[in-house]
């Protein structure tokens, strides 16, 4: 785990890799948080409390029970430290924002920061509009990276935060409004 402060005005940049999707009762396999600047505050693997298998998170992943089983639960090992972040921070920016945060709602966690998502500002930048939903359609993380031309390994959670930072800040840059939720 790396570990620097941070400007208390600033927003960090947060992505978890889990067990599964919103409906399994996901649990944290590997959490990253970077600051504004892309400085790590906070990156590892973490073992899950319950779940012993996860088959087809660890096909995109590729995060396996063997992986994790020495490393310490993200309720012991790192939530204290993110807690601390989050406190300080402006706002959280995730790309799939609600995903994120439901994550910190099962264990408990229900920040009083904004959350940003540039999944929902890039679908608006992307343009491929439903009639059946009336909004645009979300996007990929690595869709979204290959727009701004930026590289990066997809399904880690570092390699994700530094993703979103650089197409979140490409997009403000642009003048694309901050979508909060």
């Amino acid at each position: 785990m790396q570990d620097k402060a941070m400007d208390k005005s600033g927003y960090i940049v947060l992505d978890f890799e889990t067990t599964g999707l919103f409906g399994d009762d996901p649990e944290v396999l590997q959490v990253s948080v970077i600051n504004d600047k892309g400085e790590t505050l906070i990156s590892g693997y973490c073992r899950p409390e319950h779940t012993e298998s996860w088959g087809q998170a660890q096909a995109v992943h590729g995060i396996s029970p063997e992986m994790v089983a020495d490393c310490p639960t993200f309720r012991e090992g790192y939530l204290p430290k993110l807690l601390e972040i989050i406190e300080g921070a402006a706002a959280i920016v995730a790309y799939n924002a609600d995903f994120e945060r439901s994550i910190l709602h099962s264990y408990g966690v229900d920040p009083v920061v904004a959350f940003i998502d540039p999944m929902l500002m890039f679908a608006e930048v992307w343009g491929d509009w439903s009639d059946y939903f009336q909004s645009y359609r979300w996007q990929k993380l690595q869709t979204a990276a290959n727009y701004y031309n930026y590289e990066f390994q997809a399904h880690d959670s570092l390699e994700d935060v530094r993703a979103t930072r650089f197409i979140y800040e490409k997009m403000i840059g642009d003048g694309v409004p901050a979508i909060m939720i």
